[in-house]
C-alpha cells in the first residue's frame, strides 16, 4: 500500500480511538445529567445536525483546496474543541445545554473533514488496490472500536469523564502529526478560480445525472441510517434503563459492534472481488435487518453483543462494497463534492431518527417495537436495491469507465507543498 497510505491509516485510527472515547462518554455524562431518552438522544441530534448544512460545502472544500492540510486543520480543530469541553466538565458544568453546544461545534468539524479524506485515499493507492484499502480502513476502525469502548469505560469508572475527553483531544492532535508527515501533490483544481455555489452544481449535476447509481447508494444508506439509528441512538439508555447495564458492560456490547464491523470489512473485501458489488449490498442489508430482529428477545450483554456484532458485519460489507463504487466511479475532481453530497444524503436521516427514538420512548416506552420497524425497514430496503441500477453495476467496468487512479510511485513521491 505504501508509507503514506499507512500514515493516513494510522493517524485514521488514532482519531477513531478518541472519538469513540468520546462518543461512550457523552451519552453517559448527559444521561447522568438528565436521566432522560430524549436528552440522551438530543447528543445525535446535535453530532449529525451539521452535515445537512455542511455536507456539500466540505466536498467543495475538498476539491479546492489541498487535502492533507484541510485535515491537519480539521484534526486540530477537533483537538480544541475537545479540550473546552473537558474544561467545562472539570468546572462541573451542570448546564446541559453547553454540553450540546460543544458536541454540536464537534460536529461541525467532520462534514469538512470526511470528504477530504476520503477524496485523498485513491489518490495514495492503485485502483486495483481500492477494495483491500477501503476494508482495511473500515477493518482498522472498528478493531479501535472493539478497544475504544472498553477503554472509555475504563477511564469513565476509574478516572472520570474529564480523563477521558483529555484523551480524546489527545488524539486528535498526534493524528494531526501523522497527515502532516504524508506528502501529497497540491489539487489540480485549486490553481483555479472556483466558486461555492457553481461547484455545488457540478457537484450535483454528477450526482443525480447518468444512471444515477451513486445517488442510489446515497438513498439506500440514507434509509438504511434512520433504521439502524433508531436503535443506536437510544442504546446507551436502552442498556443502562432496561437492563441496568454498567459502564463497563455497555463497553462489551460496543466491543462486540467493532468485532462485527472488522468481520464484515473482511468479508466485504473479498465478497467483491468475486462478486458484482449490488448483490453483496443487497444482501448485506437484508442480514443487517434479521440481526436487528434478533435484538428483540437477546438478553444479557453476550447475547445482545453479538446481535450488534450480526448488525455491524452486515453493515461494514456494505459500507466497503458502496465506498469502492463510489470511488472508481467519480471522476477526481469531482469525489470531494460528489462524496460529501452523497455522505450529506445518507446522514439526513440521523438526527430525525435520534429525535424520533427519544420521543417514542419517552411517551411508549417500548424499545422492542422500535427494533421490529428497524429490522423489517433494512429487509425492504435491500429488496429496494434488488430493483435498482445498483444491483447491475461491475467494477471492472467502472474501472475502465474512470481511466486509471493508480497512485504516484511510492519510491517518487511528489513534491511536498509545505
Amino acid at each position: 500500500m505504501g508509507a503514506r497510505y499507512w500514515l493516513l491509516l494510522s493517524a485514521f485510527l488514532c482519531s477513531c480511538l478518541g472519538t469513540w472515547i468520546y462518543r461512550l462518554a457523552l451519552p453517559l455524562l448527559v444521561y447522568d445529567l438528565t436521566g432522560s431518552a430524549l436528552g440522551t438522544g438530543l447528543v445525535y441530534v446535535m453530532e449529525y445536525l451539521p452535515y445537512l448544512a455542511l455536507g456539500m460545502f466540505g466536498g467543495v472544500l475538498a476539491d479546492r483546496l489541498d487535502r492533507r492540510r484541510l485535515l491537519v486543520l480539521g484534526d486540530l480543530a477537533s483537538g480544541a474543541i475537545t479540550i473546552l469541553l473537558a474544561l467545562l466538565v472539570t468546572a462541573q458544568v451542570r448546564q446541559v445545554w453547553l454540553i450540546y453546544v460543544v458536541a454540536f461545534l464537534l460536529a461541525c468539524v467532520d462534514p469538512l473533514y470526511q470528504p477530504a479524506f476520503r477524496s485523498i485515499l485513491p489518490s495514495l493507492v492503485a485502483v486495483e488496490r481500492l477494495p483491500q484499502a477501503n476494508a482495511r480502513v473500515h477493518m482498522g476502525e472498528h478493531a479501535v472500536n472493539m478497544i475504544g469502548p472498553v477503554v472509555g469505560g475504563a477511564l469513565v469508572v476509574g478516572f472520570g469523564y474529564e480523563v477521558a475527553v483529555y484523551a480524546d483531544a489527545g488524539t486528535f492532535l498526534v493524528s494531526a502529526l501523522l497527515i502532516w508527515l504524508i506528502r501529497t501533490a497540491p489539487s489540480a483544481a485549486a490553481a483555479h478560480g472556483w466558486s461555492v455555489p457553481a461547484d455545488m452544481r457540478e457537484g450535483l449535476r454528477f450526482l443525480t445525472g447518468g444512471d444515477k447509481v451513486v445517488l442510489t447508494t446515497a438513498l439506500s444508506a440514507m434509509a438504511c441510517n434512520f433504521g439502524v439509528w433508531l436503535l443506536l441512538a437510544g442504546l446507551v439508555y436502552y442498556l443502562s434503563s432496561y437492563h441496568g447495564f454498567t459502564a463497563g458492560e455497555i463497553a462489551v456490547v460496543y466491543a462486540f459492534q467493532g468485532a462485527g464491523a472488522v468481520l464484515g470489512a473482511v468479508l466485504g473485501s473479498r465478497l467483491i472481488r468475486r462478486l458484482p458489488p449490488g448483490p453483496v449490498i443487497c444482501w448485506a442489508t437484508a442480514a443487517g435487518g434479521l440481526s436487528m430482529l434478533a435484538l428483540i428477545p437477546a438478553r444479557g450483554p453476550v447475547l445482545i453483543g453479538l446481535a450488534w456484532m450480526g448488525q455491524f458485519a452486515a453493515a461494514g460489507a456494505s459500507i466497503v462494497a458502496t465506498a469502492t463504487i463510489r470511488q472508481l466511479l467519480v471522476p477526481d475532481r469531482l469525489l470531494g463534492r460528489v462524496l460529501g453530497t452523497a455522505r450529506m444524503i445518507a446522514f439526513l436521516s440521523i438526527p430525525l431518527a435520534a429525535l424520533a427514538t427519544g420521543v417514542f420512548e419517552s411517551v411508549t416506552r417500548n424499545a422492542y417495537a422500535l427494533m421490529a420497524f428497524a429490522g423489517v425497514s433494512w429487509l425492504a430496503i435491500a429488496a429496494a436495491v434488488a430493483a435498482s441500477p445498483l444491483w447491475r453495476v461491475r467494477l471492472d467496468a467502472l474501472g475502465d469507465a474512470n481511466g486509471d487512479r493508480s497512485a504516484p510511485p511510492e519510491e517518487s513521491p511528489p513534491p511536498d507543498p509545505r
